[in-house]
């Protein structure tokens, strides 16, 4: 064999081992530990199939520990965290924009936000993302249906005054105190306890969170009156991040989660329906809000409020809250 092949050769066989180790990538992601949700039975999977989808390329390490789940958006745009199923609640104040879930009789159901979704709701939430932290949204989802744990019955609007409510986030907060109630502040993990020792009356939560919490246990009315209704969550990669990522699995990332999305949107109403009845069988008391009631708790009277403060957070915010509540109202209007 001639040296200069012999060299190009060896130099090759020397490359390769680094090219591969090139092209291997590990995320940290962040996630916040609602146990029992279906968003976190969505993630739970999503380590193996990208691991599979990218044939172990891309290996996916998820914590909810790390970094806190409010503060999880903020260090995904630091690149303190490359990743991190972000709820969005918590960011009322810095994005309220991706909080029209929770506007009063806005989105109602599951079914109707997934139908906005490619028509505009995914790219006004990315532009959102992409602006106030440096993220690039992959996916996205919602919590199941949302419901009010109380050890008093509240069947009608009437009975919200004066009760203490542990809400998760600023629109839910506006409406309870607009009708009386006492919205107040509980961190995640001491919910239960917070509910059990009298801190609050009543907590609002998704009904697979309530299993999760063991809620049963400490109270025994289970109430669905559509507060707060779409919850939802993204998959946000910081944007440097995402860059670096290897053009050629980009789009196998990007395939799959949307194959996981579709399939936990499919999932979505079973999974609320199973919660209930679960619930029910634990010894807990199921009230379905009737239309006359929710028509007193959806009054113009008791909405205007929410809607001013969250135009309000908006306009700080440098968005266009009104923009978008228009384009909601007219996509509905021919569905």
């Amino acid at each position: 064999m001639k040296p200069k092949r012999t060299l190009t050769l060896l130099l090759a066989g020397a490359l390769l081992p680094l090219a591969a180790m090139a092209q291997n990538v590990k995320w940290t992601v962040g996630y916040t530990n609602a146990p029992g949700s279906l968003y976190v039975e969505t993630i739970k999977t999503v380590p193996a199939r990208i691991e599979a989808a990218t044939q172990g390329r891309l290996k996916i390490e998820l914590y909810d520990t790390l970094v806190a789940g409010a503060e999880q958006p903020a260090a995904v745009r630091d690149g303190r965290l490359d990743a991190s199923f972000a709820v969005s609640p918590w960011l009322s104040a810095e994005a309220p924009l991706v909080n029209f879930g929770a506007l009063p009789g806005l989105i109602t159901d599951q079914e109707t936000y997934q139908k906005m979704l490619d028509p505009m709701l995914r790219a006004e939430v990315a532009k959102v993302w992409a602006a106030k932290y440096n993220a690039r949204q992959v996916a996205t989802g919602v919590f199941e249906e949302q419901c009010i744990i109380s050890k008093a019955p509240i069947r009608t609007v009437a009975d919200f005054a004066g009760k203490k409510f542990r809400v998760h986030n600023t629109e839910a907060a506006t409406l309870i105190s607009t009708i009386g109630g006492v919205p107040t502040p509980i961190p995640f993990g001491e919910i239960t306890t917070a509910l059990q020792r009298g801190i609050v009356d009543a907590v609002m939560t998704s009904v697979g969170t309530a299993n999760g919490f063991g809620f049963a246990s400490v109270a025994k009315q289970l109430s669905i009156w559509r507060i707060g209704t779409i919850v939802p969550w993204s998959f946000v990669v910081n944007q440097q991040v995402w860059t670096k990522l290897p053009a050629d699995l980009k789009p196998l990332v990007e395939a799959e989660f949307r194959k996981i999305e579709q399939e936990h949107f499919a999932r979505a109403a079973q999974f609320s329906k199973e919660n209930i009845d679960r619930l029910v069988k634990s010894g807990m008391t199921l009230y379905v809000a009737p239309p006359e009631e929710l028509a007193k708790l959806f009054s113009p009277a008791n909405v205007k409020p929410v809607y001013d403060t969250w135009y309000s957070l908006n306009d700080k915010a440098g968005t266009d809250g009104r923009a978008l509540v228009k384009q909601i109202n007219d996509f509905k209007a021919k569905l």
